[in-house]
């Protein structure tokens, strides 16, 4: 679904890894990334494609992702890239999961779809109604990613892939701006 568009700049974005151990990884998370997806309503080609062109750009759809290079306790971790003890406090408290002392639960099979899926309509809750309006500019205001003009193009690019992907024809007004 994702396999990488060149954007204006003729930089390849919104590609998953290839490697065995990256396919791996999204093969043993989708089972689960489906059935959160569906619990919370993300479930139209629009929330389909926002969602996951969202978790591509924070995590390659790999459930077990990483921040590297961070040293911090509660870095980015799973689909979403969980951030911050407030994060995983509220996450963790919504679906009873004690992330401030296991914060690496984040980025389980267990729950990582889960915590994606809390993050979009919980933490986040205008995710869906976005998604339906085409607002993708608001998608990435709403998840913080910060403010950068060829990043959002980016990654409204490749909504509009993601959704002629899955209808056959990317309607037009998608919404790239915050």
């Amino acid at each position: 679904m994702f396999p990488g568009y060149p954007n204006a700049s003729n930089k390849i974005v919104g590609k998953l890894r290839t490697s065995p151990e990256a396919k791996g990884n999204v093969a043993a998370g989708f089972p689960s990334l489906l059935e959160a997806m569906a619990a919370a309503r993300i479930n139209t080609p629009e929330r389909i494609a926002a969602f996951l062109t969202t978790l591509c750009f924070e995590s390659w759809c790999e459930y077990n992702a990483v921040q590297l290079n961070d040293t911090r306790l509660y870095k980015g971790r799973g689909y979403i890239q969980l951030t911050g003890s407030f994060n995983y406090e509220a996450a963790g408290d919504y679906l009873g999961v004690d992330l401030l002392d296991n914060p690496n639960a984040a980025a389980s099979l267990e729950w990582s779809a889960k915590i994606a899926t809390w993050y979009w309509t919980v933490a986040r809750p205008n995710c869906n109604a976005y998604a339906d309006s085409l607002r993708m500019g608001k998608i990435n205001a709403a998840i913080g990613y910060p403010i950068s003009g060829s990043n959002d193009t980016d990654r409204c690019m490749v909504f509009g892939c993601a959704l002629r992907y899955l209808t056959g024809s990317a309607p037009g007004g998608i919404t790239c701006t915050r």
